[in-house]
């Protein structure tokens, strides 16, 4: 069945609706590599919303992909927690001095506003800024960590993984109730700023959870100390009428996959160790499945020709009946060639969805 032309975001919502498109779905995961194409510097671009969406514009213009990602870095929330990070003109944003010393802490933080703390409210105008400048016609997906990395951040990442592993370990000293604690937190916090970020003119909401990747902490962690948590934002994102939610987890996540689709999620991006077929056929039926060109292999370090046939891979493997959105397994590294980047682009808009 033919469809005749569609705007990108009218293509993106036609397919996570699993209804006919007129193409393939084309949405590489990128940030910053959005400062090298426009030329806006890399402190302004995360610093500042007008940079940030001039950078991402000019990134749209040169790529012609179907969903703007808003975002540059992790902390914006954990900021507002009252983590302190670095400020470079070269590096995007680091921890350098978490809010709590141990673990205990976490019971004197509160939930910040997202309105108003952090880098948040840089990220939230953003959105605005994006929505005005692209109206109807593309497609905006928010930025958005998830709830055991962001817990980390309290801590820092090394004596979180270390304080989980004790309380796994039933070691003495291990404080499972200050774990759950601050995971209600993070929690509490991502539902907050997905609600401000859908207010604010998003169409997906991102919720990346990569310290729980399975090549982090094991399957029976995932499923006891991030998958609840996971569950609770998808839940409350739902019932505030949040239709497009998407779970980024990068590493090789084919042991958990059924788990992934369990989280709540609508969507699910998919890294480049996972095959993409095992995907399709363990969980494409009960989402969305995004993915997941290599993008040090087959975008920052290759040509064209290999870019294309790296999209076109993908779209044989996971395309057949819809239900896919051909994008990269993680973000899109800095300096990768916008050319690969377009030759991704126009190896989708080529094609049709194989038929079921």
């Amino acid at each position: 069945m033919s469809v005749a032309p569609l705007s990108s975001r009218e293509r993106v919502l036609r397919a996570i609706r699993r209804e006919p498109t007129d193409c393939v779905v084309a949405m590489p995961y990128m940030y910053d590599v959005a400062t090298v194409v426009s030329g806006v510097p890399l402190l302004d671009y995360y610093t500042d919303p007008e940079a940030l969406v001039r950078a991402q514009l000019a990134l749209h213009a040169r790529v012609g992909q179907d969903v703007i990602a808003i975002g540059a870095d992790n902390f914006y929330i954990a900021e507002g927690f009252g983590c302190k990070t670095t400020r470079s003109p070269d590096e995007l944003p680091a921890l350098v001095e978490p809010p709590c010393t141990k673990l205990a802490e976490v019971f004197d933080l509160e939930v910040p506003d997202p309105a108003r703390d952090g880098r948040m409210p840089v990220m939230l105008e953003a959105l605005r800024l994006a929505r005005r400048a692209v109206g109807d016609q593309v497609a905006l997906r928010s930025p958005g960590t998830g709830p055991f990395a962001l817990a980390s951040y309290f801590i820092g990442s090394q004596q979180w993984l270390t304080e989980i592993a004790m309380v796994e370990g039933e070691m003495e000293g291990a404080n499972e109730k200050a774990v759950h604690h601050a995971l209600g937190l993070a929690a509490q916090a991502l539902i907050r700023f997905g609600k401000a970020c859908w207010d604010a003119g998003a169409d997906i909401l991102h919720c990346g959870d990569s310290l729980a990747s399975c090549n982090v902490i094991s399957p029976r962690t995932f499923r006891r100390f991030s998958l609840p948590y996971l569950q609770q934002v998808f839940r409350a994102w739902a019932e505030y009428g949040i239709e497009h939610k998407l779970l980024h987890i990068c590493g090789n996540s084919t042991k958990v996959l059924d788990l992934y689709a369990d989280s709540g999620a609508d969507l699910v991006e998919i890294d480049h160790a996972v095959d993409l077929r095992v995907a399709k056929e363990r969980i494409g039926d009960r989402v969305i499945l995004v993915g997941n060109v290599h993008t040090v292999e087959e975008l920052l370090h290759a040509t064209p020709a290999v870019s294309a046939a790296a999209a076109h891979r993908c779209i044989d493997a996971a395309g057949r009946g819809g239900g896919f959105l051909l994008g990269s397994g993680c973000i899109v590294p800095r300096y990768t060639p916008p050319e690969n980047l377009a030759a991704l682009v126009e190896v989708a808009h080529s094609r049709s969805y194989p038929a079921a």
